[in-house]
């Protein structure tokens, strides 16, 4: 099971650093949301493979806080965004990333896991006739 998360982790770090350096930005925390951000465990993997801190909120929901905060500024309770995000989302807690793990992962990653699609997909589209 941990290698499923950690798998998930590595392959949203390189799409997220791939949009990080079309946009010119760095990132400083991300915020996990969904059922998976209930996990302790895929809390503390982010946080490490990402190598800042990985944070979950009250409502873990997040496409159903973001309709309501879009509803909010809508009728007008809240000015703007900013300002009904800033009321509308409790943070719950926050996981900081282990400087041990975070230069792991980032090896793992480097020399093996960003590669490892070039290995595999040739034999998964043979795979794919047969099943």
């Amino acid at each position: 099971m941990c290698c499923i998360l950690e798998a998930i982790s590595l392959t949203m770090k390189n799409r997220v650093d791939e949009m990080c350096a079309e946009l010119g930005i760095t990132l400083d925390n991300i915020i996990i949301s969904g059922g998976g951000s209930n996990s302790t465990l895929l809390m503390q993997i982010f946080a490490d493979v990402f190598g800042i801190p990985a944070t979950r909120n009250e409502v873990n929901g997040s496409a159903s806080l973001g309709a309501a905060i879009c509803v909010a500024v809508a009728l007008e309770v809240y000015p703007n965004y900013n300002t009904a995000t800033k009321k509308m989302v409790r943070t719950r807690d926050q996981f900081e990333a282990t400087l041990k793990n975070n230069i792991l992962y980032s090896r793992i990653n480097q020399e093996v896991y960003r590669d490892i699609t070039a290995t595999t997909d040739t034999n998964l589209k043979k795979a794919a006739t047969i099943f």
